[in-house]
């Protein structure tokens, strides 16, 4: 790659010799600055792959750290097996997502990268040890390029549309290249754990055990502070001894060491930039650590001002955001029926959880107040209902704009998302804990609307629609008997949910199909989210089809779509683009299984090299309204479900003369073997 674009900016310079030999000053500055671009590049690269490659070593199995040092944003972490790692520290957009799935697959948002073969890249081994690692790089046209050796040929990296990836960064003025090296967030020591926050997930991290030894412990890597106010940051030095000195230094803010404790004044206004350093050094072996803080200002905010309780009571849930401690007071004239789920005193998590006893007299309420450590109180007022009162009714589901799961399944709240299939359909696809779960309404200006609950009891009757009712938040709730992954689908129009748990949760599609038409071989593959080909043109031998990556809903794993950020035109008068069905093959890689059938001839298709795709693929075609497949094309019809059959098959959806579209999803259900074509930017 560095000879690429040593060779570029030879070109370059030759052409400017020979417009101007006169004057070569301008053609120098322009070789520099080329020079320096490339260099600053160089560096960015070597720093996201160390990062990558730091990635997976922090995903491996029984990893524990033995050494850490911080210089500004750069960590130089020593795992126990004595391999060393730098990383780097970025809040910038993401310019690459690189992750690692649960299975241990290496990820580009959120998608398996997969090798030259076809098949996904291991990040980890069956015992855990290492994988594969990606090398990422930058070709000389500034596209991202991808190779898992040092002498293997590189290959750009496609999007979803299977087009080639720019590594051009927001934050680049120039339009040249920028890689960023923004994997990760943020890391911190916690409990005796280094902690290591992604930078595209940051509900993910990696908590490695820190082995004893001389080092630095604080609570988390920034302080939040508010303008002309001092807040106190406590730390401790980890095997100190007699002769181990400490000291602070600071920018934009005065620091004094007392202790085990700084004092930290922030001036008004707060400065775009400021750090802390604490610095430990221990005379005896000459050994110095070092930790480096950076500022934020202290906020801590909740959605509510105001909750209504059925005279029944519950529980009342409140959404919080909060980079600062708080404390939460009941006044003592509510103490009776107004109590805190857990302690009184907690250091941001996302949820405040009142319990409100049962009324049997009038209406009442109470002022609960939240105190923030830094910055102003926050107030709640509670109302509960007298006896024999009903201060709740029901809302048109039709109309609540949104819907969110909360609970003690969950970490923090969660959106069920509305599906691409169903408008009135909203699901959620995830792990919950053991715990409580329920489902709150907001409208559009997002202030609750009360939440659903079930309509009895708290199974989640597994697998299986139930009715629900509406009630206020925490009036009702279903109980996660375990942690594990599930499946919520609630279906607003016939006011069911469905709960699913591992064992009952909904399958993906499984098709076998026969290589040419024949019984020669056969082929097997499991649709997951991936790569479906869109083939327009007619007959057999170019029936290729172009790739688009589509995803499955959250609500059923059998229906399958692709959303465009650019829309794909379909036009009747072109004879290419006139036409379209969707096929999941195009290559032996692209299946799961190739077995011999029982009948002769036939090319073997793991072998053959003359047919670069296979021809007669598993397709979605048109179908009559049995689902029954067709023997000629049908007629493409915009915005509507349209039966099709999985099969082999080459015929197509065909667009009328004199007319063009622009389809900006497609919608494949599985399921139900019917797809659609949505021309709008809102499906129906």
């Amino acid at each position: 790659m560095k000879k690429n674009f040593v060779r570029f900016a030879s070109a370059i310079a030759i052409l400017s010799l020979g417009v101007a030999c006169t004057d070569l000053s301008g053609v120098e500055e322009r070789i520099n600055t080329l020079e320096a671009q490339m260099a600053a590049m160089a560096n960015q690269l070597n720093a996201f792959n160390a990062n990558v490659r730091a990635l997976e070593a922090f995903t491996q199995s029984g990893q524990t750290v033995k050494d850490i040092v911080q210089n500004g944003n750069v960590y130089t972490i020593t795992l126990g097996n004595g391999t060393v790692h730098k990383i780097t520290i970025d809040n910038g957009p993401v310019q690459l997502n690189v992750s690692i799935d649960s299975e241990g697959y290496w990820t580009i948002d959120g998608n398996r990268i997969k090798d030259a073969n076809g098949n996904p890249v291991k990040a980890l081994g069956e015992k855990g040890d290492k994988g594969d690692t990606p090398i990422f790089g930058v070709d000389s046209e500034g596209y991202w390029t991808i190779k898992y050796s040092e002498t293997e040929t590189p290959a750009r990296v496609t999007d979803e549309s299977g087009n080639p990836v720019k590594a051009v960064g927001s934050s680049s003025s120039t339009g040249e290249p920028s890689t960023g090296s923004c994997l990760f967030k943020s890391v911190y020591v916690e409990n005796g754990y280094l902690v290591i926050v992604l930078n595209s997930t940051p509900d993910q991290t990696y908590r490695l055990p820190i082995e004893a030894g001389f080092r630095i412990s604080v609570s988390k890597d920034f302080i939040a502070v508010l303008p002309g106010q001092s807040v106190d940051v406590p730390f401790e030095v980890i095997g100190k001894d007699a002769t181990t000195h400490v000291f602070v230094e600071a920018q934009g803010y005065t620091a004094v060491l007392n202790g085990d404790v700084v004092k930290v004044t922030a001036p008004d206004p707060l400065p775009e930039t400021g750090y802390l350093i604490i610095k430990a050094i221990r005379n005896s072996d000459s050994s110095t650590k070092a930790v480096y803080l950076t500022f934020e200002r202290g906020e801590l905010t909740f959605v509510y001002d105001a909750k209504t309780v059925g005279n029944a009571g519950g529980k009342v849930t409140i959404p919080v955001s909060a980079n600062v401690d708080y404390t939460v007071n009941i006044p003592e004239s509510a103490a009776s029926w107004i109590h805190l789920a857990g302690s009184t005193k907690a250091l941001a998590p996302s949820t405040i959880e009142l319990i409100i006893d049962g009324n049997t007299g009038e209406q009442r309420a109470a002022t609960v107040s939240i105190v923030p450590s830094l910055g102003e109180t926050k107030n709640i007022q509670i109302v509960q209902a007298g006896a024999g009162e009903t201060i709740y009714n029901e809302v048109d589901l039709a109309t609540v704009a949104s819907f969110s799961l909360s609970g003690t399944s969950l970490a923090a709240p969660a959106a069920l998302a509305q599906t691409v299939e169903n408008k009135d359909v909203f699901a959620f696809y995830s792990t919950l804990k053991a715990g409580t779960l329920y489902v709150e309404m907001f409208d559009a200006e997002n202030k609750s609307l009360g939440s659903i609950i079930p309509a009895s009891g708290t199974d989640i009757n597994a697998g299986n629609a139930s009715e629900f009712s509406q009630d206020f938040v925490g009036n009702g709730a279903w109980e996660i008997p375990a942690e594990g992954t599930y499946r919520v689908v609630l279906n607003r129009a016939s006011k069911k949910i469905t709960i699913y748990d591992e064992a009952t949760d909904l399958q993906p599609l499984t098709v076998k199909f026969a290589y040419e038409n024949g019984t020669s071989w056969y082929l097997t593959k499991t649709l997951v989210p991936g790569t479906f080909y869109v083939s327009t043109n007619s007959g057999w031998d170019s029936w290729k089809g172009k790739p688009y990556t589509f995803l499955a809903s959250a609500a059923d794993p059998q229906v399958f779509y692709w959303e465009g950020k650019s829309a794909i035109t379909i036009d009747g008068d072109n004879e290419d683009l006139k036409q379209v069905s969707f096929k999941i093959a195009q290559s032996a890689a692209d299946v799961d299984l190739i077995e011999a059938g029982p009948g002769t001839g036939g090319d073997d298709p793991n072998t053959q090299s003359g047919t670069p795709f296979i021809s007669k693929s598993y397709a979605f075609a048109p179908a009559d309204a049995d689902g029954n497949a067709l023997s000629a094309d049908a007629d493409l019809i915009v915005n509507e479900w349209l039966p099709c059959a999985g099969a082999v098959s080459n015929k197509r959806w065909v667009l009328a003369k004199g007319t063009k579209v622009k389809v900006i999803r497609f919608i494949i259900d599985a399921r139900n073997m019917r797809v659609r074509f949505d021309v709008e930017e809102t499906a129906e």
